[in-house]
């Protein structure tokens, strides 16, 4: 605990002895930002790849040259080495993503606590208090770019690999290829929106730590595909502290694969949900 925004508040002697912050939600265009600076970069490398690949399964079926998969695996191998070039300089990318979220989550966070409570905080935290947190979003995106990128390449690999072996025209591979690509893209869109409601969640985790408070409350996303379980969760209130007996769920607000759900923060003057 960095500061004890119950004790804060207890000061001014308030009238209102409990406090439900407004749930915190960062705008989208963070996560286009992150599949435009980062995810992309990666489908784009692909895509810019297709030609060569094409060419040369097109030279291989006309030809009918017995070394048709050594070379045209050379060539998804160059692709690769220029991907893998350019992962170097993502982990930069994604360190100045991590800190726009951060700066976007810390000022909706003392903004919220100014509004609920008249306390000003924003002296009080800063980027440096949740800088260990962050190094594992960008770590996690770094692994999921990888992830991104090899699943494109099998893809493709198998494409190819698999014309050669039925005697395909060029024409449907290269329809087969540019679907592998395609589909890379979606997921990678879908990783970037899902990315930054876990970056946010993470984040209001930790502001909420330390500020002494252990008391949460869950928001479901209302996603047209949601989590029936999670659903039923809105609403409710739990606490970190065991000594409440009101403990948290195993997966926590946006902790699974694209759960949208997030926490508000609950102050208590007097311990009651």
């Amino acid at each position: 605990m960095r500061y004890d925004l119950a004790a804060m508040y207890a000061q001014r002697r308030p009238r209102k002895r409990t406090v439900a912050f407004r749930e915190i939600s960062l705008p989208a265009t963070l996560a286009s930002d992150l599949y435009a600076s980062v995810y992309g970069l990666v489908i784009r490398e692909w895509e810019q790849g297709l030609s060569a690949i094409n060419a040369e399964y097109e030279r291989s079926h006309s030809e009918l040259t017995t070394d048709a998969a050594p070379e045209l695996s050379g060539v998804v191998v160059s692709v690769e080495a220029g991907i893998n070039r350019l992962l170097v300089t993502l982990r930069l990318r994604l360190e100045r993503w991590a800190a726009r979220v951060e700066a976007a989550q810390r000022a909706k966070w003392a903004a919220t606590v100014k509004r609920s409570t008249g306390l000003d905080i924003s002296a009080m935290v800063g980027p440096a208090d949740v800088r260990k947190p962050l190094s594992v979003v960008v770590e996690n995106n770094v692994a999921l770019v990888r992830s991104v990128s090899d699943q494109t390449r099998d893809r493709i690999t198998s494409s190819v690999m698999r014309g050669l072996s039925e005697k395909k025209v060029p024409r449907e591979v290269a329809k087969e290829i540019r679907e592998a690509v395609g589909m890379g893209r979606r997921r990678a869109l879908n990783i970037a929106s899902d990315q930054l409601s876990k970056a946010s969640e993470t984040l209001n985790e930790e502001r909420r730590r330390q500020a002494g408070l252990s008391i949460w409350e869950w928001v479901s996303s209302h996603k047209v595909n949601y989590r029936a379980e999670h659903a039923a969760r809105d609403g409710k209130r739990y606490s970190d502290d065991p000594a409440d007996g009101a403990p948290p769920p195993n997966d926590r607000p946006g902790q699974l694969p694209f759960c949208g759900c997030t926490s508000r923060a609950v102050l208590s003057l007097d311990g009651e949900f």
